[in-house]
């Protein structure tokens, strides 16, 4: 909703996207979708954390 005022404070270029995920609930050990896993690289290959100290 106010992706150009984070965009311009975190200095994020036009040619990158910002996404932001929430996970709510509980999970459901018996729903399909849970069981799926994917290899993928790690997240410090493809995320930028930007705002937050070590």
């Amino acid at each position: 909703m106010h992706s150009d005022i984070v965009r311009e404070v975190a200095a994020i270029p036009e040619d990158e996207v910002i996404m932001t995920c929430v996970a709510m609930g509980y999970p459901d050990d018996n729903f399909a979708a849970n069981a799926v896993r994917s290899d993928r690289e790690g997240n410090h290959e493809f995320v930028r954390y930007v705002g937050f100290a070590d």
